[in-house]
């Protein structure tokens, strides 16, 4: 009788449902302001399509990487990662890889914010790109 209660309490429907949300909780969000710098604009469609392949076919963890353009010379990138370690996945692919030399002579970062509970490990990694980690404080999602 103990095991079947056990059991019934594991596989309910409550605990399933706080174990998704438990997992949204845990995702790292980076929100990058971007500025191309003057004479590349030529290079950034191409940047971006062969970032965005690079993201999409080595990162599993990551949830979404999105550009969007508010003129030619200005771009914001949302990036969600399921937990800090994929975000940190993330950080050393961009530090190692060889799309990073191109995406900093082609962007100047004009704000960087991380949203969410970052390591001090991932900060460390990230403090030549931003120091501004936000964790959360409240709030839900649905």
């Amino acid at each position: 009788m103990r095991l079947f209660i056990i059991l019934s309490v594991l596989f309910s429907p409550l605990s399933f449902a706080g174990h998704h949300s438990e997992s949204k909780n845990d995702q790292i969000i980076f929100l990058l302001d971007l500025e191309v710098i003057e004479g590349n604009e030529n290079q950034v469609d191409d940047l971006i399509d062969r970032l965005v392949e690079n993201v999409k076919k080595t990162e599993p963890g990551t949830i979404a990487y999105e550009y969007y353009a508010s003129s030619k010379d200005r771009i914001f990138l949302y990036e969600v990662y399921e937990n800090h370690a994929a975000a940190e996945f993330h950080v050393d692919s961009f530090l190692q890889g060889d799309l990073m030399p191109i995406f900093v002579d082609t962007f100047r970062v004009v704000t960087f914010e991380v949203l969410g509970t970052t390591t001090e490990q991932l900060k460390v990694k990230m403090k030549d790109f931003t120091q501004d980690h936000r964790p959360k404080t409240d709030g839900f999602k649905r």
